[in-house]
């Protein structure tokens, strides 16, 4: 088991969000949503680049039965939103290997297929034309990027309702531990509210104004 990214999966992405901007690090993939809401998305990035195809066509890639089990695959196809990259295929052998979810820096298709499975997918959007020989792939686990975002092979890729996060690898356990202490003065504000505090002395009280605050 992975203890780190086990300890992610307790939080909420608003919590990993603020860590991150704690420590100074960009890791908000902006633009890139959810299929449908109530996925909690967390684990290892497995990547893929893609190019626009030459005189000879390349392929789209068989490598999902690469991916571990629990593994997020991140699909970098430029942000195009003319063709997909993902389709049901994927989707079922995806689910039927145990992968955790897969983002996408453009579009998927065979939506209704995906969510009759509940399988997570995170993207630009939605689009029904084949990127069959229109693009390719330009590399495997190589560094990738979701917008302004590098993600590279391992990194922590988080997804949920309020989008996708990237924490990168050498600084995980920092944005885990800061995220866990921003969820834990949270909460400790909300009870205090509950218990008759006013918002203004619960949230000076447990140092809310500076949870976010770069250090």
């Amino acid at each position: 088991m992975d203890a780190i990214i086990e300890g992610f999966k307790k939080l909420a992405s608003a919590s990993i969000s603020d860590a991150l901007d704690r420590l100074g690090i960009h890791g908000m993939a902006l633009g890139i949503g959810p299929l449908a809401n109530g996925h909690h998305v967390v684990g290892r990035a497995f990547t893929l680049k893609y190019r626009p195809c030459g005189l000879v066509k390349g392929t789209v890639g068989d490598y999902i039965d690469d991916v571990p089990p629990g593994g997020v695959v991140v699909l970098d196809n430029a942000g195009r939103l003319d063709c997909t990259v993902w389709g049901d295929i994927l989707t079922t052998t995806a689910k039927q290997r145990g992968v955790a979810g897969t983002v996408i820096h453009g579009v998927c298709r065979d939506v209704a297929g995906s969510l009759e499975v509940g399988y997570p997918i995170f993207s630009r959007g939605r689009f029904m034309r084949t990127g069959k020989d229109r693009v390719e792939v330009d590399g495997t686990n190589v560094t990738v990027s979701l917008g302004d975002v590098q993600v590279r092979p391992g990194d922590i890729v988080v997804g949920t309702d309020d989008g996708v996060l990237v924490v990168p690898v050498e600084k995980e356990k920092d944005v885990l531990d800061i995220a866990s202490a921003v969820a834990e003065a949270e909460a400790r504000i909300v009870a205090d509210v509950k218990a008759g505090v006013k918002l203004a002395a619960a949230r000076k009280k447990h140092g809310y104004h500076s949870l976010q605050t770069k250090r």
